[in-house]
Parts: C-alpha cells; sequence; structure tokens
C-alpha cells in the first residue's frame, strides 16, 4: 500500500507542476528549463537518497549506467519533445508512456498482473489520456508526421527507463539510483546546454535576472523534481506496471486543480476521464492491498 501511497503523491506534485508551468507566461529554453531541473533533483534526490539507506556494496559503476539511461530517456528526451512536438497533442501522447511501462514490464521484469488488476490498470491509463486530450482536437493533428514523432519516442522512452529502473532498484533493494541520478543530471544538461548552444553562465544570470518572470516555470520545474522523486520511491515498494498508471493519473489531477484553483471549465468527456482515472487507481488500490 506504501507504494500506491507513493504513487499517488507523484502524480498530485507533478499535477502541481504542470498547473504551475501552465501560469507561466515565458517559457524557458528546453535546455535551460532541464539545467535547472537538474540543479533541483541534486538537492533533492541525493539527501533523500541519504535518508532513505545506500547499501555499502553498492555496485557503483551499475548505479551510474542505470542513472544515466533514465536521465537520458526519461527526462532530457521528455523535454525536448516537449519543445518539438505538437502541442495540442503532445500532453496526450506522453500521457500514453504507463502503455509502455507495463508492456515493458512484462517483457523485462516478467511481472504478471490478474485479469482484474489488468482491467483496473487499463481503466486508470485510459481515464488520465482522455482527461489530458485537448479541449479541440482536430483529428488531422494525430496524422503520423514528424511534428508528433518526438512525443511518441518520448512516451515509449519513459516506459522503458521506468522498467529497466525498476529492474535495477529490486536487485540492489536501496537508493544507490536516486543517489547516482541527482549527480549524473547536472553533466548530462551541461552537454545539452551546448547541444541548443546556450551558455551555463548566461542562462543563470538570464534566469536569476528576470526570476520574476520564470518563477512559475522554476515552481513547475521544483514540483517536477519532488513528483518524480515520489515516482522512485513508489518503484521501491510496488511493481512498476502498478505504480506507473497511478503516476500517469497526473493529467486527470491536473485537470482537477485547474478547477478548483485557476476555476476553468472543465468538459463532461474530461469529467468521464477524471472518473475512470480514479476508479481504476481505486481498483488498483483495493486489489493490491486485498
Amino acid at each position: 500500500m506504501i507504494g500506491i501511497a507513493f504513487a499517488l503523491l507523484c502524480a498530485l506534485f507533478v499535477g502541481f507542476s504542470q498547473l504551475s508551468l501552465r501560469k507561466s507566461y515565458q517559457e524557458l529554453p528546453p535546455s535551460v528549463a532541464f539545467l535547472f531541473d537538474a540543479i533541483f533533483g541534486l538537492l533533492i534526490w541525493v539527501p533523500l537518497a541519504f535518508f532513505m539507506g545506500i547499501s555499502g556494496n553498492v555496485s557503483w559503476s551499475q548505479a551510474i549506467f542505470f542513472a544515466v539511461i533514465s536521465a537520458i530517456l526519461s527526462e532530457a528526451i521528455v523535454f525536448y519533445a516537449l519543445s518539438h512536438g505538437e502541442l495540442a497533442v503532445t500532453a496526450t501522447i506522453i500521457a500514453t508512456y504507463p502503455v509502455y511501462t507495463v508492456i515493458f514490464s512484462r517483457l523485462f521484469n516478467n511481472e504478471i498482473l490478474s485479469t482484474l488488476l489488468v482491467i483496473f490498470v487499463v481503466l486508470a491509463i485510459l481515464g488520465s489520456i482522455i482527461a489530458s486530450l485537448p479541449e479541440k482536437l482536430n483529428i488531422t493533428e494525430l496524422k503520423f508526421k514528424k511534428e508528433i514523432i518526438w512525443p511518441f519516442i518520448a512516451a515509449i522512452c519513459i516506459g522503458l527507463s521506468d522498467t529497466i529502473s525498476k529492474g535495477y532498484i529490486n536487485k540492489s533493494n536501496d537508493f544507490s539510483f536516486l543517489f547516482s541520478l541527482g549527480f549524473v543530471q547536472i553533466p548530462i544538461a551541461l552537454v545539452y546546454l551546448r547541444i541548443e548552444k546556450q551558455s551555463f553562465i548566461k542562462s543563470i544570470k538570464g534566469v536569476v535576472g528576470k526570476l520574476n518572470n520564470f518563477r512559475f516555470a522554476l515552481l513547475g520545474g521544483f514540483f517536477n523534481i519532488i513528483g518524480t522523486g515520489f515516482l522512485w520511491l513508489s518503484f521501491s515498494y510496488a511493481p512498476a506496471s502498478i505504480a506507473s498508471p497511478i503516476t500517469g493519473a497526473n493529467g486527470a489531477l491536473t485537470v482537477l486543480l485547474s478547477r478548483l484553483v485557476l476555476k476553468e471549465k472543465i468538459s463532461l468527456l474530461k469529467y468521464i476521464g477524471i472518473i475512470l482515472a480514479f476508479v481504476g487507481i481505486i481498483g488498483i488500490a483495493i486489489l493490491r492491498n486485498s
């Protein structure tokens, strides 16, 4: 049950992250946004890993290897996809990542779910996707074209990253992965800055100098790092094929928070998606606790 609780906290904080980013009236370049996410990760994940415990016989080469893979697949590529995909459908496509997590977890980690549990997992995923749909969707936007390839790649990469990370977490039975991830994101962020021809010093000075402009973007990154920390905690106590569909409910939570905080109107279809997502989550919680 504790794994499900951590997964719900992940969904909640990622929901707050997306809500904060929506209030940001200026966007950071993706490489600069990733740099500040990496800094937040170093400041939050490393102390958290120490607190939760690291084994004395850790294979640091393996921990760093899997951390690098995770930082690239589930962080850097996602930031890139969000800035290069069709904005109207990018969030919806990326919200499908739990589907790939379930598939990869069955193939690589041999996670087998009961038929009834599969039904609730499908409900949670389907509800999250429906809730993430844009209000007005032109069917031509869903045609296979270059602009939507990256969101599909990002969704698959997140599913693969979650699966292999869970495999290492199962084997190590400690928090060396989270500790390593906090550090390896920094050099990856610097490489990302170099690729997009952004200056590290100018990026820091630019954001600090215009802190008021970027406060919601930075707050969104801060909440995202906290939420991702809860994701890895949930993986320590629950199978990825269970935790991932619950964390994926952040789309439904974002819509609900938008109604409560920003007083935005919600369509009937989105309400249906929210209900399906929470029915799936409740069903998963009951079956996992029985």
